[in-house]
């Protein structure tokens, strides 16, 4: 009787373990889908250390917790900590095929360092996003972005957060302006370019043929890319990859939008099949 006990007791614990998992983990994709990457980094932290194999099934497809670290640091520019997450995730998940996607992008990223007073000063991506919330206008944005600097690239995902939350076309060219000298300072060299081609053409690929399954023989695959724009998104991708000539910035920039539709994409399947059961229901 008391080893019952025992056993349901540990059963209850484990589950609400999972139970606060699960609610850190999507508190985090919020914060990380408004623009907010290190309010979403202490969500996911959080996660990782309860349950370092955590694997987000709220999600399609299913991701690891450290793919979703990994995709924090990225949209705050620190790149050097997101390949390591994303390998992480990939050595949990070898089929993770979000976390390869970026692992790829975030080899072409710069990763040299920006020298530590530049940084401390430099504004993230989380403070311009605070900062536009709080009603200060996006000229002043700007102004106090060219004094101090930025520490983090614009992402079509970043670009469309930062419009949320109250960017106009000026204080978003701004920003690009400010970071284009970094990028082209510390491009990728052509080993880092050879292995990010690699790592985008197993993720391209395993993405389209994971879309292609679901939409042939998935329940949910009817409310999947119904207008085909993420499958044509990564056939594009895929020969600007096989083109080697193709600018790190042109790849970068239509790679990402595959990581940013997919994102937009669970969301919006989950909520339209929602809607047919419903609608199904009340037949």
């Amino acid at each position: 009787m008391k080893s019952f006990r025992l056993l349901a007791a540990l059963l209850f614990m484990a589950a609400c373990a999972t139970l606060e998992s699960q609610s850190d983990f999507l508190s985090g994709r919020r914060a990380l889908l408004r623009g907010e990457p290190d309010n979403a980094l202490s969500f996911f932290d959080r996660v990782a250390q309860t349950n370092t194999g955590f694997v987000a099934n709220s999600v399609s497809p299913r991701r690891s917790i450290w793919t979703y670290i990994g995709r924090a640091h990225y949209n705050a520019g620190r790149y050097t900590e997101a390949k390591a997450a994303f390998e992480k995730a990939l050595s949990q998940l070898n089929d993770d095929y979000v976390a390869r996607l970026y692992l790829g992008l975030a080899l072409l990223r710069p990763s040299t360092p920006t020298q530590p007073a530049q940084a401390s000063k430099a504004f993230s991506l989380q403070e311009v996003t605070y900062a536009l919330h709080e009603g200060i206008e996006p000229r002043r944005v700007a102004a106090l972005a060219r004094e101090r600097g930025v520490a983090f690239d614009l992402t079509k995902e970043t670009e469309s957060q930062l419009q949320t939350a109250g960017a106009d076309t000026l204080l978003l060219s701004e920003l690009r302006n400010i970071r284009a000298p970094s990028a082209k300072q510390n491009g990728p060299s052509e080993s880092q370019r050879a292995q990010a081609g690699k790592e985008l053409t197993v993720a391209l690929t395993g993405l389209r043929d994971w879309l292609d399954y679901t939409i042939a023989y998935m329940p949910q695959g009817a409310f999947w890319d119904p207008s085909e724009k993420i499958r044509k998104q990564i056939a594009l991708s895929l020969k600007l990859v096989a083109a080697r000539s193709t600018e790190p910035e042109t790849l970068i920039s239509n790679a990402e939008f595959v990581g940013s539709m997919l994102e937009d994409e669970n969301d919006r399947a989950r909520r339209d099949e929602a809607a047919e059961r419903e609608r199904q229901l009340r037949r």
